[in-house]
């Protein structure tokens, strides 16, 4: 994949997860799309949506997840995807070790607080974020 290619599907994925982490964080006040209750029904079995996201304490977790994962993803947008077109190898590789520590911190505390299913969901970004950062061809 060219520098140019793979810094603008680093983009893409940045904004499309971008715009998932503004629902997360919107989560915290309702769900007027129904999609965050839609992937919680998904990840959690049984699960009532954000519907049982009744405490305050749940509310601000899930905006505060919502807010760094925005955070993250204009990092991706805005340091790593120039990164990848101008073939910075030290923001490559932080940029990796920085998706690496999101997975395993994430997925593992997805995977005892008895949420597996969000471990995959990880799974498939981690990849699809992954992806510009080691398929990119030195120019």
């Amino acid at each position: 994949m060219s520098p140019k290619a793979a810094a603008n599907f680093m983009r893409f994925v940045a904004i499309v997860s971008l715009l998932s982490a503004l629902i997360f964080a919107l989560g915290a006040i309702g769900d007027p799309t129904g999609i965050l209750s839609q992937f919680l029904a998904i990840i959690i079995p049984g699960s009532d949506g954000v519907g049982g996201i009744a405490t305050p304490e749940a509310k601000v977790g899930l905006a505060i997840a919502g807010g760094l994962f925005a955070g993250f993803m204009v990092m991706l947008l805005l340091v790593t995807a120039p990164a990848i077109e101008q073939s910075n190898a030290a923001i490559k590789r932080a940029s990796i070790y920085a998706l690496l520590a999101w997975f395993i911190v994430d997925s593992s505390a997805s995977i005892a607080g008895g949420v597996p299913l969000n471990a995959l969901s990880n799974s498939i970004l981690l990849i699809l974020y992954l992806l510009p950062l080691v398929w990119v061809k030195a120019p």
